[in-house]
């Protein structure tokens, strides 16, 4: 799996294309995405790290400032997802941290520090150590709803908008919660289908 995203990582069309969408469809663990030769959590498993490491802006130059998107449907442990409340008082917010400031007296040069791992996307079908769900008939929760919000929504909503509504949709479905992570845009991104 690992050699297929460094295949598709450099490929040529990523400098013209202003985005890419990675899409993961398996079973999976909390270690990771099982390959098709997986047969225990610890053979055949994709590291989600790795993912971004193919794709950051350091291995992946030809989307640099260009959003990448991560879709991935697969179970990431085996709990239910749900637990039962009461309805007493929750814990108290957290107070925000003090902002970072950049420091006098630094200019641009032909050479510029860039983050890392800037523009991605990422949608999980579920939180970490819970089961996704599907049905046997027409398949994954998770994605009839992802596509249910692309179709009502890409026009008028950006990314991370859509990916909201996704979450919302789940909001009387307490076995399963999708979950974004690790996602780091700097910019909102819409689709606009035209």
């Amino acid at each position: 799996m690992t050699t297929v995203m460094k295949d598709f990582a450099d490929r040529k069309e990523h400098w013209t294309s202003d985005s890419t969408f990675l899409v993961f469809m398996s079973h999976g663990v909390r270690a990771g995405l099982c390959g098709t030769k997986s047969r225990s959590e610890t053979t055949d498993i994709l590291s989600l790290d790795t993912i971004y490491e193919k794709f950051n802006n350091k291995h992946c130059q030809a989307l640099l400032r260009k959003p990448k998107v991560v879709i991935i449907q697969s179970c990431r442990g085996g709990n239910v997802g749900s637990v039962m409340v009461s309805d007493s008082a929750g814990p108290a917010m957290p107070t925000p941290g003090s902002a970072h400031t950049i420091p006098a007296g630094l200019e641009d040069d032909a050479i510029c520090e860039v983050h890392l791992e800037s523009d991605f996307g990422t949608l999980h079908s579920s939180t970490p150590d819970t089961v996704s769900w599907r049905s046997s008939v027409t398949g994954s929760i998770f994605i009839q709803r992802l596509i249910e919000q692309f179709r009502n929504h890409a026009c008028d909503s950006n990314l991370q908008e859509i990916f909201r509504k996704v979450q919302y949709s789940f909001g009387k479905f307490p076995r399963q919660l999708p979950s974004q992570e690790r996602t780091t845009m700097l910019r909102k991104f819409y689709l606009f289908p035209g």
